[in-house]
């Protein structure tokens, strides 16, 4: 917590405002310098050069000695933490509690703290700064969980990256992460963005790094060949890690190549195929993933399947994602899947969904500069033709319509102008799907956010004008003419975003990402709590559906104390039991 030793208070972190016209144009500036780092910087090369066999081979010796001679042994699962500080910090304070309270339907659970808190990618939002770790990530988890140097069975950390902590090339994680830190009473122990963990009763994690929609690098399949190799015997069973729900994806886009790289990882390094069958094959117990934030357990159709769950767990603290939008079966997954559970579940998520059409009032800043483009075309338009008002207040519909049409014509900025709007709303649809009529959708809503304001100048105008020309107003009507068309464009421009918004998500299940991130939702967070013993696996999947938005804090001797009412978890389905064969 450097800057509360700095002498500065620590703020407590909103929720990234996504379409914030900063934001927009700071995150398109990183994919793009992402992507260059992805290809020619790829750090992960640099871990392996770094960690030789000897080094693996001291990483599982320790590791073992932790982990496979217990006989329980509980593990936290969560992912897409680091937004806003209200709900990262309801996520790591329940986490870090040493038994957890769950409500069910007629009973309570006491769920324990685990041993091994797992991080399943995006730890930080929007970008993986220093002082985003510092100020988002590890200050919330310290507070939540301060260090106590006595504690001899302290709990590990560890994380693999998604694609908001690869922004700069892996750079801060590998300083967060793998460098044997402590993360309040949690320690680091990873020394790579990809691990293996052995674990008692002849379970392993897995957890491998994604990267940015590229293949699994060569040095990290050869680590996981070695784990293989020379530590693991036939029938052993893995539960995999990765940074995103690769089913859903090639399910919702089709052209998605994700779950191709991840079903090559998996039948070539753990289970085998018939094409290609493996020296020692192992069991596939359960895949779990973020990067969607909301809870979705898929359970395969096919009876001895390689893989009987898959859970998606990224309710760590980033905003909420519609689960209306979730496919209810996997058709292209090997036998097929249904979906089993989710939360919210959808009857709740189309509730949420009514909220974009709030968009404005949730999301000022992108409706301000809605508000700016409109006062520009008509600062443009009167300054070109200084009776352009005047003449509108007088015209019908078709009269306006000629008039309007006859200035951009004339008006080479307003037509610059009016062309770039219709451009850029047309590239903003959603054509992932590759559906036509999306796109004609798209480009009807970029045509008429363009007609929107010239429409709200004529009838401003043909209401307002003569009000405006009266003795006493004649002076300022031009300053007052454009503070109600700036109003205008705050609230028409931003309710038709919403609009376009809602209207997409609904009826073409599309803009999944931009119709939730609208929403901005902090509440209906989850992570997982997993139970390993003799007889196999239990996961207990938390829901919590309103975070603690009270937290107060005060500093004791130099550290940060927050302190406020644990939020109510309850599980939000029954357990979920993976038996040992």
């Amino acid at each position: 917590m450097y800057k509360m030793l700095m002498g500065k208070k620590y703020r407590q972190a909103k929720m990234v405002s996504w379409f914030a016209p900063k934001m927009l144009f700071q995150t398109g500036i990183k994919v793009a310098i992402s992507g260059l780092f992805g290809n020619y910087a790829d750090k992960r090369e640099m871990e392996a050069a770094l960690a030789d066999k000897a080094t693996d081979e001291k990483e599982l010796s320790s590791m073992a000695a932790d982990y496979s001679q217990r006989d329980e042994m509980w593990i936290d699962f969560v992912s897409d933490t680091g937004d806003g500080f209200n709900s990262t910090f309801s996520i790591a304070r329940s986490i870090a509690q040493q038994q957890l309270r769950v409500q069910d339907h007629n009973s309570v659970h006491l769920l324990k703290r685990g041993k091994i808190l797992l991080l399943g990618g995006d730890q930080i939002y929007p970008a993986p700064t220093a002082d985003a770790y510092e100020n988002k990530f590890r200050t919330p988890f310290e507070a939540a969980f301060p260090l106590e140097e006595n504690d001899h069975d302290r709990p590990h950390m560890f994380a693999i990256p998604g694609n908001h902590d690869w922004y700069d090339g892996l750079g801060n994680f590998l300083k967060v992460f793998c460098q044997q830190r402590n993360i309040g009473n949690w320690k680091t122990l990873q020394r790579r963005s990809y691990f293996a963990l052995p674990l008692p009763h002849d379970h392993w994690i897995w957890a491998i790094d994604v990267q940015l929609d590229e293949d699994i690098d060569k040095p990290q399949l050869e680590y996981f060949q070695r784990i293989a190799d020379n530590h693991m015997k036939q029938g052993d069973k893995i539960i995999l890690l990765t940074a995103e729900p690769a089913w859903i994806y090639h399910e919702l886009y089709k052209t998605d190549k994700s779950y191709n790289r991840f079903n090559f990882f998996v039948e070539n390094y753990i289970t085998g195929s018939d094409d290609r069958p493996l020296a020692k094959s192992f069991c596939l117990s359960v895949v779990l993933t973020g990067d969607l934030h909301h809870y979705s357990h898929y359970e395969s159709l096919r009876e001895g399947a390689c893989c009987k769950h898959f859970i998606g767990s990224g309710g760590g603290g980033a905003f909420l994602h519609f689960t209306h939008n979730l496919p209810a079966e996997l058709t292209t997954l090997k036998g097929g899947a249904k979906l089993k559970s989710c939360f919210p579940d959808a009857k709740t998520s189309y509730t949420l969904l009514h909220g974009v059409l709030l968009f404005f009032w949730k999301n000022p800043l992108f409706a301000a500069l809605l508000s700016v483009v409109y006062c520009l075309l008509l600062w443009f338009l009167q300054s070109a033709q200084p009776n352009y008002m005047q003449t509108l207040s007088r015209v019908s519909f078709s009269g306006f319509l000629s008039v309007t049409g006859r200035a951009i014509l004339a008006t080479p900025f307003v037509f610059l102008l009016c062309a770039l709007i219709v451009a850029g709303f047309y590239n903003f649809t959603d054509k992932k799907k590759g559906m036509r009529r999306v796109k004609w959708f798209g480009l009807i809503h970029g045509i008429l956010q363009c007609m929107l304001p010239f429409l709200s100048f004529w009838f401003v105008a043909r209401t307002y004008y003569p009000v405006l020309m009266e003795e006493v107003l004649k002076v300022y009507w031009w300053p007052i003419f454009a503070l109600i068309i700036a109003v205008t464009g705050f609230i028409q421009g931003g309710i038709f975003m919403g609009l376009y918004l809602y209207v997409s998500n609904l009826v073409f299940n599309n803009h999944i990402d931009e119709a939730s991130s609208a929403l901005a939702c902090e509440d209906y967070k989850n992570f997982l709590k997993v139970r390993l013993n003799k007889d196999g696996l239990c996961i207990y999947p938390v829901g919590i559906k309103k975070v603690t938005k009270s937290w107060k804090q005060k500093y004791i001797r130099g550290k940060l104390i927050v302190e406020g009412e644990l939020p109510e978890c309850h599980l939000i389905e029954d357990p979920i039991v993976i038996k040992n064969k």
